[in-house]
């Protein structure tokens, strides 16, 4: 039998493709190992999202090389190959495809189960991330999981443990046993004058509703969460005169106990569709949502090439908070974005405090090949941008300490009073 390797670096989305190509292999007959020496074959997927990611792949893809057997074949998959073919042409002369060119691997193999075929099934052979994954947590951070570690046993109530994972690193979803992943959308809608994904993932292609509930029934029969993932989710359907509304109202009631999350939806999907979306925050039945809203900078916004108005944005996050507190929102910034001033650095941190979402990602500006903002004046110097982030990164885990201590606490009382 024929072993293969898989391996890593990419976002939620990316990964979720990889156990596809996982599953893929292992129904072709394949064997799956976590030894790229022993392999035939290792496939491996990027991320090129910012730099530092990428550079991580690629030393990653110079590792692999120096561990592969004679005769064995590597091939390259992900971001990068459309981002910076460049620099995997560097260090790497062999099959490379990206998110739209996954025909390639049926041909690789001469597959008798084609990949188009395949969906992920919330069985998870094994991680394929190396050190899986790159999550650093803070000495603070543990002594907060041991906390909610006795809290969860004592009540036997694992909410103190979603808690803990929705407000800190391990926000990440591909680490949770108990949520099924649904892929509604590849590629985005949106031109973001920083992103060099949208080379790689392309513009907006829904998929068919059908297939997408057909996936969601499996996921509801066995899960108790289902994640609606995407590269914009929230713009599903606009290539196929539908919505993410119009799915939600077509897959909830075929599950209405089943608790929906949803990754990446644009503040201007939101806003759009928010008074749609109330009766799903309202019952509980979408408990989690990811808005980013990148710079709290109108200036900034339109250099982004993204919608200026945030205070439309800020508005309904406050409702939110206000009516369903329940809800996690976390949100993503960049800092140190070419022209940003002290002041528009300012207005992020003021859009933060103001909107004390539960959990922030927060990236430092990296130029991205062949992107517009590339190509502004402006830009910042290193050891700003570095000083900048380690402020934001103060801001965010200060509300961050404070939303857990809170949502633990109401969830004690709450345990304690059904004990009485």
């Amino acid at each position: 039998m024929k072993k293969v390797y898989i391996e890593t670096n990419g976002c939620a989305v990316i990964r979720h493709d990889t156990q596809r190509y996982s599953k893929f292999f292992r129904l072709n007959g394949w064997k799956e190992i976590d030894s790229a020496g022993d392999a035939d074959l290792i496939i491996m997927t990027t991320c090129g999202v910012i730099e530092s990611n990428e550079q991580f792949a690629l030393d990653s893809i110079v590792r692999i090389k120096s561990e592969m057997k004679t005769g064995a074949q590597l091939v390259v998959g992900g971001c990068i190959p459309k981002i910076n073919p460049e620099k995997i042409n560097d260090i790497f002369n062999g099959i490379i495809f990206s998110a739209r060119e996954e025909d390639i691997l049926n041909r690789l193999i001469d597959a008798k189960i084609k990949i188009d075929d395949i969906y992920f099934d919330g069985n998870i052979f094994r991680e394929h991330s190396f050190g899986d994954p790159r999550i650093v947590y803070s000495e603070k951070e543990l002594d907060q999981l041991a906390a909610v570690q006795k809290l969860s046993q004592k009540f036997k109530d694992p909410e103190f443990i979603e808690i803990y994972d929705y407000l800190t690193a391990g926000r990440h979803f591909w680490k949770e046993k108990d949520l099924f992943e649904v892929k509604v959308a590849e590629g985005c809608s949106y031109s973001c004058s920083y992103c060099g994904t949208k080379r790689a993932r392309g513009n907006l292609k829904s998929r068919d509703p059908e297939q997408i509930l057909n996936e969601f029934k499996f996921g509801a029969k066995n899960y108790p969460k289902i994640l609606l993932i995407g590269d914009e989710v929230g713009e599903y359907g606009i290539d196929i005169g539908s919505s993410l509304v119009d799915l939600l109202d077509k897959l909830m009631p075929v599950a209405p106990s089943s608790r929906i999350a949803l990754r990446y939806v644009s503040p201007n999907s939101l806003l759009r569709q928010f008074n749609a979306l109330e009766s799903y925050f309202e019952t509980g039945q979408i408990y989690f949502i990811c808005s980013a809203f990148q710079s709290g900078s109108p200036k900034i916004l339109e250099l982004m090439n993204r919608t200026p108005n945030i205070d439309a944005f800020v508005s309904k996050i406050k409702e939110m908070e206000l009516k369903f507190p329940f809800v996690y929102k976390h949100t993503q910034i960049i800092v140190g974005f070419p022209q940003e001033t002290e002041e528009d650095f300012q207005c992020t941190l003021d859009l933060l405090r103001a909107c004390q979402f539960d959990y922030v990602t927060v990236s430092r500006y990296s130029d991205r090949p062949h992107t517009k903002s590339s190509k502004l004046e402006g830009k910042i110097a290193p050891e700003i941008i570095n000083n900048r982030y380690e402020k934001a990164r103060k801001v965010v885990e200060d509300i961050r300490e404070k939303r857990f201590w809170s949502k633990i606490n109401k969830k004690l009382v709450k345990n304690v009073k059904n004990t009485q």
